[in-house]
């Protein structure tokens, strides 16, 4: 009777853990998105349709360059520390990812600045000239992928949550200032943001107190499963997300960069659909460790949200449109529901990161490889003859293709 007792306090004790690390990581994500609204309406008020066009393709661009740079160490690092129980250890493992991010941000800067001298001619636009500017801040951005994966792994949901806050709390602070000094450009924008990924990157970092000893053996550890997971993984991530940006650079090139900014504010409103599917998945991510199946209840929750969601779109997407933007960005609650659907199928795979507990690096990476020959098959056929719709339509199939293949490998997983 004692022990059912025990037991019973126990997993309450566990559900109100999941319940809470969910609420910090959900909150704070709803947080970032009112701020990260914020931020565009001061954006799309201080500068031009086409020049606010010009700061999503600097977005677009790093976005995709940066993928390269998001290693395989990454990943390992958080299959590690999610089945790792020793602080010390713990602390070795977030010391040597930042010298691997470190090592990736110089790589990333260079890559970019390279890039630089050609983008214009390929692309029939003049950013090259910004990118050369800002490419040495750039060596920020790999950090990010970092702190995800080291936040998840170790389940510092906290950390996670002040560091997104604490960048977009700052960046938005910052442009509002100098929104009022009318005093706001591009490059200035661009600047603002990255110096905010700096100050919130060196907080979280100092606050995870890590240690730089034992690299070599450590190094050693990450390489070992880097070859029986991370690299699979890697190469899966890779392709998959390199293409997924692709529906970007090719509104860009067939449509116009007026368009893709249109195209990236639906992306951004549709977004939230997907947070509390991670929030409540990273939020139990360490214990899905000892589990040999996802609990029917995921499923169900996440499901029941994202039904909401696509309700919620559906009736409000125009009020959210004119309220925050106005009425010159209308064309972007066209493509808000259609989008919707796609996050849809995001937010229904979120649960298969259970996959990635069980190290199937090479599971995920079949299903990413399916979903990027989906996606750039589709944007090929379709951007150029019916424009952003195509692409959004592309994104569909995409994703769709994507959770019937996560489905296909967790079913055949815990049937053997």
């Amino acid at each position: 009777m004692r022990y059912l007792i025990a037991r019973g306090f126990k997993d309450l004790l566990n559900h109100k853990k999941v319940a809470s690390n969910t609420a910090i990581l959900f909150s704070s994500q709803i947080l970032v998105l009112i701020i990260g609204l914020g931020i565009k309406t001061i954006q799309v008020r201080a500068l031009t349709t086409y020049e606010y066009g010009l700061l999503a393709l600097f977005g677009s661009i790093t976005s995709f360059v940066v993928l390269f740079f998001h290693y395989a160490s990454f990943s390992s690092l958080k299959v590690l520390l999610v089945n790792n129980e020793d602080k010390k250890k713990e602390k070795e493992y977030f010391g040597l990812g930042i010298i691997i991010a470190g090592i990736l941000g110089v790589l990333f800067s260079f890559s970019l600045f390279g890039i630089s001298f050609f983008v214009d001619d390929f692309l029939d636009v003049e950013i090259g000239e910004i990118i050369r500017l800002l490419s040495p801040f750039c060596l920020i951005l790999p950090f990010q992928f970092l702190i995800s994966e080291i936040a998840i792994g170790a389940s510092k949901l906290k950390s996670l949550a002040v560091f997104h806050l604490f960048s977009k709390g700052l960046f938005i602070l910052s442009l509002f200032a100098l929104w009022k000094g009318r005093g706001l450009n591009v490059e200035l924008i661009i600047i603002l943001n990255l110096l905010s990924w700096f100050a919130a990157t060196a907080v979280v970092l100092l606050t995870l107190k890590p240690s730089f000893s034992n690299i070599k053996e450590n190094l050693k550890i990450v390489k070992s499963k880097n070859k029986s997971f991370g690299l699979s993984y890697y190469y899966g991530a890779i392709v998959n997300q390199s293409t997924f940006k692709l529906d970007e650079l090719f509104i860009t090139y067939f449509v116009n960069i007026t368009q893709l900014g249109f195209y990236t504010l639906a992306s951004i409103i549709c977004s939230p659909m997907t947070f509390l599917s991670r929030a409540f998945v990273n939020s139990i991510f360490k214990k899905l460790a000892f589990k040999d199946r996802i609990p029917i209840r995921v499923f169900v929750y996440n499901t029941l949200w994202l039904g909401f969601c696509i309700l919620f779109l559906y009736l409000c997407s125009d009020f959210i449109v004119s309220t925050l933007f106005g009425e010159e960005y209308m064309q972007v609650s066209v493509y808000i529901l259609p989008l919707s659907i796609a996050f849809l199928f995001q937010g229904m795979y979120a649960p298969f990161s259970f996959l990635t507990v069980k190290s199937k690096g090479r599971e995920l990476r079949n299903v990413a490889y399916a979903e990027a020959f989906v996606n750039v098959f589709g944007n090929i056929l379709l951007v150029p003859t019916i424009g952003v719709l195509g692409a959004i339509y592309a994104s569909i199939l995409a994703r769709f293709t994507h959770f019937v293949g996560l489905w296909y490998y967790y079913n055949k997983m815990i049937k053997a």
